[in-house]
């Protein structure tokens, strides 16, 4: 397995995750969705595979276009992705090698069963609308802006906990890395789903090494708990420019999600501390 594997591997996973996001048909978008889970567990299969082979990998990656029209090029878009893993890898009698082209296989042959698919991809086209909500200039504006900047920052966090999970011996910061993973995950999809239905869908762009790598456990969860609690905040002055009970509610919603986030992060910087002590 080369060292460009890790990038193919990472370019798929969001190139799948995101046009699960762009497609009407949310039956099938769901199956998108799923391909891209399944794609999110390779890449962390080869991280987990090359830290103990001590082989340098990287998540800093090119910026992805989500280049397409209908469904069915998006399902061209995402074979081509599948297409050009599969060709990184061999089928050597390597058990996570075998794993991973038999995935691919199948989800190649599920895609090319929907290359015919004419329904026009409305995810692009900058309607600026939500549905049938109604939102004066100013809290469109903040809406936009706030679903730009925390689709990156839930992005960035799936990729920093991913990374910091790799570093960690302890169960339970571990688990506690995987809790933030997939609440991460839910948060955007949400938004992704809000930019989507807008026409302003846009994969994030790429998080640099200086991000995701750290020296000290303990200050990066420092940073993370300072992180959430500007998610906090973010959340609580959205719900308020946004004249909208329903966005409100949900954004509240998001807002408490992020006070359990600080208390996690904080039962893990204790436990870091305590360690540290010892």
């Amino acid at each position: 397995m080369t060292k460009r594997l890790f990038t193919t591997v990472h370019e798929a996973w969001l190139k799948l995750l995101f046009s699960s996001f762009a497609v009407q048909d949310r039956e099938w978008g769901e199956t998108l969705y799923d391909f891209s889970e399944i794609l999110y567990r390779h890449m962390r299969f080869v991280e987990t595979m090359y830290v103990k082979k001590n082989i340098e990998y990287s998540y800093e990656r090119p910026s992805i276009g989500l280049e397409f029209m209908t469904e069915g090029e998006a399902a061209m878009y995402c074979e081509e992705a599948i297409e050009r893993l599969r060709l990184q890898l061999s089928d050597n009698g390597d058990p996570l090698a075998k794993r991973m082209l038999s995935d691919l296989h199948y989800m190649r042959e599920s895609l090319r069963r929907e290359f015919n698919r004419n329904t026009k991809i409305t995810a692009f086209n900058k309607a600026m609308k939500l549905g049938d909500t109604k939102l004066d200039q100013s809290s469109l504006q903040a809406l936009v802006l706030f679903l730009f900047e925390e689709s990156y920052k839930e992005y960035e966090l799936i990729v920093i906990y991913g990374y910091a999970q790799t570093k960690v011996q302890d169960k339970r910061l571990a688990e506690i890395f995987q809790i933030m993973i997939d609440e991460s995950k839910f948060h955007l999809k949400s938004f992704a789903m809000m930019m989507s239905k807008m026409g302003i869908l846009a994969v994030p762009r790429m998080i640099t090494r200086e991000i995701y790598e750290f020296e000290s456990l303990e200050k990066f969860l420092v940073d993370g708990i300072e992180e959430e609690k500007g998610a906090k905040e973010q959340c609580r002055m959205l719900a308020e420019a946004v004249d909208d009970e329903s966005l409100q509610a949900f954004f509240d919603f998001i807002n408490n999600q992020e006070d359990y986030h600080i208390t996690l992060m904080r039962e893990a910087l204790e436990r870091v501390q305590e360690k540290s002590g010892d």
